[in-house]
């Protein structure tokens, strides 16, 4: 009877280990300090970070993850789990986000300092706000605290983005040689500035320029009677590299650029102007 009696007991620990594995695993992701691990790096939008908040109501603002890479979409809901009625100032409720500086200020990076208490919204028991977005492009790396004006906060962490994927550049068969040449606005005399373009000349190649003021056009830069000049050809992306040129021009008139490729014949034209210096 009793050796019977054993083997269940067996099975119950093993199924009990069994499932004490199973339920821990999920949350294996879950950094309580706020470091991802290697692969967590690797998938930053499938996995969930949290990090220490400043109350314990923190929890009534809902998110995802607490650890956003820049550039990425932050997005939150404010849920009252009390047993009472959360009130906020506004309808619909509204938020800030401040940081800390180095001095421990902290500063209003987006929303208002003080919410302006207008028609009141009261969260009951168990309801949620509306959802909020955010997006963090153009924002420093920092720790943020968003301040809903329903009374309750929550810090996140932005760390700076991920390196960027490598670009994939297309195959491209034989092709002529080409200059282009940007856009160039109105300059002013006696102010230094810089033409530059992109072509399709290998890096560190050099290529042939010459300004000259407008009038007759040359063919090619032989024919202006004046010696040409030369840059060289600086990396560029996928094949289409980039060439620039300082001018620094005295005398008040319209001017032509004109680059060459190969030869000295003419591959790329384009016509300024040189303003007299406004008075200051």
């Amino acid at each position: 009877m009793t050796r019977f009696c054993i083997i269940p007991v067996i099975m119950i620990v093993l199924v009990c280990t069994l499932l004490v594995i199973g339920c821990t695993s999920p949350f294996d992701p879950i950094n309580q300090t706020g470091t991802p691990t290697s692969s967590q790096q690797q998938y930053p939008a499938s996995y969930k970070v949290t990090i220490a908040q400043p109350d314990g109501i923190s929890k009534s603002i809902k998110m995802d993850t607490d650890v956003y890479n820049l550039g990425e979409v932050v997005e939150f809901s404010v849920v009252n789990e009390g047993s009472g009625r959360l009130t906020c100032l506004n309808d619909p409720p509204t938020f800030s986000v401040k940081y800390q500086t180095g001095s421990g200020r902290w500063v209003t990076r987006m929303g208002t300092d003080t919410p302006v208490e207008t028609n009141k919204t009261y969260l009951g028991s168990g309801k949620s706000s509306m959802v909020y977005r955010f997006i963090t492009t153009g924002w420093e790396p920092n720790r943020y605290r968003i301040l809903s004006d329903c009374g309750v906060c929550r810090d996140i962490l932005i760390r700076p983005a991920l390196t960027p994927v490598p670009t994939i550049c297309s195959q491209k068969g034989d092709e002529p040689l080409w200059i282009r040449i940007n856009p160039v606005e109105d300059q002013y005399a006696g102010k230094k500035f810089t033409l530059a373009g992109t072509t399709n000349r290998a890096a560190g190649e050099e290529l042939k320029y010459l300004v000259f003021p407008g009038g007759t056009l040359p063919k090619d830069l032989n024919q202006s009677g004046e010696k040409p000049l030369s840059t060289r050809v600086s990396e560029g992306v996928c094949g289409e590299n980039i060439w620039s040129v300082d001018l620094d021009i005295k005398t008040p008139q319209e001017y032509y650029v004109m680059l060459s490729a190969g030869p000295l014949n003419a591959t790329a034209i384009k016509r300024f102007a040189v303003l007299p210096l406004p008075p200051p």
